[in-house]
């Protein structure tokens, strides 16, 4: 496996992950920054590097995983899949719906995985809420909750300017956190978001991209959700989802990012809570997550996908339309 783009997201998630993974092994890495590729061939001896991802696509690789800036997520992704690469992108997916359909085409015409990287659908708390709501104990979906939020990408990152920029972003704050949130929507629930409503803003950076947005999703079965994300949030991140049915309600993040907070009011009224190992923040030095593992199982043809390119184009159409009724001032329809 080959990893395009060695910046904040692959230096804490992806690099560690495949140097650790049973299923994978770390051969090269390619960045424009010379400073970077310096360190990790330091760290990782025998590590192949490149200056120029498409030399890294000459090596001898199965996989890769594309973490550059938004705007060359397509381009790049359709270039490691053309050169019989399975490819995990980071999310978004793509610039727009258009360009993620073209990515999926092309992973079909090459028989190639192409995975995004929603990996809040592999944290064990959300795991675990699936698999309550799944059993019905909560009944029918009624309303979802739900907040992905911190002070902005550049307290994360030293080289973050591009997120401010539209050209190299496409998107602001939405994008960036929100399209977790609206994945994870879909992927607990079982539902699809059929009309939005939202406002964004940029309040605070200096940005020609949203910092703040606000929606009001109707969901399939009639029910609705409400979503925030934002990198106006000044001290503790955000990150949350509780989910009301009929028959009760599941949180997470709310009462504590260690638990997961159960209320049921049929047939007998009962409230617990599952100790979980504390959601992964901004501050974490490593996130040791199964989004690596699982891929290469996927591509080793080992176990189905959890995430499908399908999904990674959905929560990116959501996205457009959020932004869309931004724009119009209107609720926005989607047909799927």
């Amino acid at each position: 496996m080959g990893v395009i783009g060695a910046g904040k997201i692959a230096q804490v998630l992806h690099i560690p992950n495949i140097a650790l993974s049973d299923f994978a092994e770390l051969v090269a890495i390619s960045d424009p920054r010379k400073e970077r590729l310096d360190y990790f061939k330091q760290r990782y001896p025998g590590l192949h590097t490149y200056s120029d991802y498409q030399e890294l696509l000459k090596d001898d690789l199965d996989a890769v995983v594309v973490a550059v800036p938004n705007y060359l997520h397509s381009e790049v992704s359709i270039k490691s899949l053309e050169s019989k690469k399975h490819v995990l992108v980071e999310k978004p997916m793509a610039s727009s719906s258009n360009e993620a359909k073209e990515m999926i085409l092309t992973a079909e015409k090459y028989k190639k995985v192409l995975m995004v990287n929603h990996s809040q659908r592999f944290f064990p708390h959300h795991k675990k809420v699936k698999e309550i709501i799944d059993s019905g104990l909560i009944g029918t979906i009624t309303m979802v909750k739900t907040m992905f939020s911190h002070s902005g990408p550049e307290d994360w990152s030293p080289t973050a300017s591009w997120f401010f920029d539209k050209k190299s972003a496409a998107f602001g704050a939405l994008a960036d956190l929100g399209v977790h949130k609206v994945d994870l929507i879909r992927f607990l629930t079982g539902l699809e978001i059929v009309e939005c409503f939202s406002l964004t803003a940029t309040l605070e950076k200096k940005a020609t991209v949203e910092d703040f947005a606000v929606g009001i999703l109707k969901l399939s079965n009639g029910g609705f959700a409400e979503l925030t994300a934002n990198w106006i949030t000044h001290g503790l991140e955000e990150n949350y989802i509780s989910v009301y049915g009929s028959k009760g309600t599941v949180k997470v993040g709310v009462c504590g990012n260690d638990r997961i907070d159960i209320y049921v009011s049929e047939p007998v009224k009962f409230h617990g809570e599952i100790n979980v190992k504390p959601l992964y923040t901004n501050e974490d030095e490593y996130w040791k997550t199964p989004v690596i593992d699982h891929f290469a199982k996927v591509c080793l043809n080992l176990e189905p996908a959890i995430v499908k390119a399908e999904d990674g184009y959905i929560a990116l159409l959501v996205v457009e339309k959020m932004l869309e009724s931004t724009k119009r001032g209107v609720p926005v329809s989607l047909k799927i």
